[in-house]
């Protein structure tokens, strides 16, 4: 097993750091338009602020993911390991289909890494 900083779970939270990192470039003005609409019901169902807010949610709950592959591999819980890269393997493979120009392809390198030592976890 990997120690934290080169774990997969470590990777998982450098990936949500970086896609929200990204996306606050990126969508710099549209997120301050939310902002300045104050916030609560400031997202349209469709259109340039919608677009920057569904980039951004995915980064709280990929780092969640993260954290609980670390303590997982810090349990040496195989199951729980294998869940979590199994679903992450699936999304990743969603998302590089959908969009091959992305970071999907670092999920989906991290979560077959992470299925592969998940086999080797006692």
């Amino acid at each position: 097993m990997r120690d934290r900083v080169t774990g997969n779970g470590f990777l998982l939270q450098l990936l949500a750091l970086g896609h929200a990192a990204v996306g606050f470039a990126y969508y710099r003005a549209e997120l301050r338009s939310i902002v300045s609409d104050r916030v609560v019901a400031a997202v349209p169902y469709r259109g340039p602020k919608s677009t920057a807010f569904w980039f951004l949610m995915p980064a709280a709950p990929l780092w969640m993911a993260g954290h609980m592959v670390s303590a997982a591999e810090e349990a040496h819980d195989a199951q729980v390991l294998r869940t979590v890269h199994l679903v992450g393997l699936g999304a990743a493979l969603a998302g590089v289909a959908c969009m091959p120009i992305s970071g999907f392809w670092a999920w989906l390198v991290i979560s077959l890494r992470g299925l592969r030592e998940a086999r080797q976890t006692p």
